[in-house]
């Protein structure tokens, strides 16, 4: 580790001297504890590379999870992640100005408890998936028009800019980032976490309070055993697209509103191509009928529609002593980020070709609601999925009762150890897992830690 910490010195040192630089002095040392990473600043390197459009992200989140009762089966899982990336700032490094290059690579391992033990489709953890290396994303970014516009190119996942909510980003279920309506309904979860793919995006600024995005996606991005990697292209039309658009709108986001922030989004996703139809024959029979053929129904295209609110609800006012030139001190107070907020989604799909129909997630949240915790957030979310009556049919036919929806009710809370370290509960309530009562109601409890590199 030294070798490399002085090799990269080194070479940082000689790349400044030739561009006629002096390298600055490193800052006095702080505490470990009080880094903004783990492996700190690499004796200035860091910096220094920060400053030439270099910056250089990683981090390890490591999960345990046990469910205590229902489901499938009790019984614990081990639940990581390695994720690590760079983005580089192309105006600094090279000139190129407005253009941004971004890579990002996954290290999945261990178990997702939804599948081994609890058996639902609200997927407990929002890091699971099959144990691989993966690239998931890789793109280039050109901003235009005094950066009013963004055109993005390249492996990308929709799940970083569309159909998520701030406020809902604490929770450690999986249909509180990338929704459920989303990834039982589009061909093999589509372009979200852990699945990047080939993709256009534009996003127009037209006002500092409002955004309209839309981006063009591979439609059918396989199976996680079956890309492996994250480099299986496939631009066949015969696959189809998956095309999303977003509407967003803010307000009081300024550093001067006087009011509380929130924001307000409504989009609509599309998926074309022809794909079999999961619950129905040719003939229109569910395909779980003892009279049903093996040709299933051709369906041309899918779409769904949603909308996402997040509102801080109370902002709680931080305070300062200024002092003046005169000696006198005076207490300034400000709007702080600590406070409650809501968030809620609403998303409807067409009955008679997809899994879930109807949805809708809703929660709070509290960042630094215990004195001296001012970091801390604290939250409880529901979320809802109703199934399609082409699901519920086939489940039926197939002997499941109580078939309705599935739905989850999360508590959480996320302690800050330190800037680089946060350790955080949770306990999810399971109802209908599978979205029948074929199994009992499941109650899981875990933690998760994060190591920011």
């Amino acid at each position: 580790m030294r070798l490399l910490q002085y090799v990269l010195i080194s070479m940082t040192a000689a790349s400044l001297a030739l561009a006629g630089e002096t390298p600055s002095a490193p800052p006095p040392a702080a505490p470990w504890w009080e880094w903004d990473t783990a492996t700190g600043d690499w004796f200035g390197v860091r910096t220094t590379l920060a400053d030439h459009g270099v910056d250089i992200s990683g981090e390890y989140l490591a999960e345990v999870w046990g469910n205590t009762t229902g489901g499938q089966k009790t019984g614990a899982v081990y639940t990581g992640l390695l994720q690590f990336g760079t983005t580089l700032d192309l105006e600094k490094l090279v000139g190129w100005q407005g253009a941004t290059f971004s890579t990002t690579w996954l290290w999945l391992s261990g178990k997702d408890i939804s599948g081994e033990d609890v058996g639902n489709f609200l997927t407990v953890s929002n890091i699971a998936g099959f144990n691989t290396f993966r690239a998931l994303d890789i793109w280039l970014e050109q901003e235009l028009f005094d950066n009013k516009l963004a055109i993005r190119a390249g492996q990308m996942t929709a799940d970083s800019e569309f159909v998520i909510s701030d406020h809902g980003s604490l929770f450690l279920n999986g249909t509180f980032g990338w929704p459920a309506f989303l990834y039982t309904n589009v061909p093999e979860g589509g372009p979200g976490y852990p699945m990047g793919t080939l993709g256009v995006r534009v996003a127009y600024h037209p006002f500092d309070w409002a955004t309209v995005q839309s981006a063009v996606f591979q439609g059918n991005v396989f199976a996680q055993n079956v890309n492996r990697h994250g480099f299986r292209w496939d631009l066949n039309a015969k696959e189809g697209y998956f095309w999303i658009t977003e509407f967003q709108g803010r307000w009081n986001h300024s550093d001067e509103g006087a009011g509380l922030p929130g924001q307000a989004k409504l989009g609509a996703w599309f998926q074309t191509g022809d794909t079999p139809d999961p619950y129905f024959d040719n003939a229109g029979i569910p395909l779980a009928d003892e009279g049903a053929s093996e040709d299933p129904l051709k369906r041309p295209w899918n779409f769904g529609v949603y909308g996402i609110v997040d509102q801080m609800l109370f902002r709680e006012t931080s305070s300062s002593e200024v002092t003046g030139k005169d000696g006198k001190s005076t207490i300034t107070t400000a709007p702080s980020d600590q406070g409650l907020g809501w968030f809620g989604r609403i998303a409807l799909q067409p009955q008679n070709r997809n899994f879930v129909g109807f949805y809708f997630d809703t929660g709070i949240t509290y960042t630094g609601l215990i004195p001296t915790r001012d970091a801390d957030q604290i939250g409880i979310a529901f979320a809802y999925a109703q199934l399609t009556n082409g699901a519920r049919q086939n489940l039926e036919l197939e002997g499941s009762r109580g078939v309705g929806a599935e739905m989850v009710l999360e508590f959480t809370y996320q302690a800050a150890i330190t800037p680089w370290l946060s350790i955080q509960p949770d306990a999810q309530f399971i109802i209908n897992p599978g979205g029948t009562q074929d199994f009992g109601n499941a109650f899981v409890i875990g933690a998760r830690a994060t190591v920011v590199f």
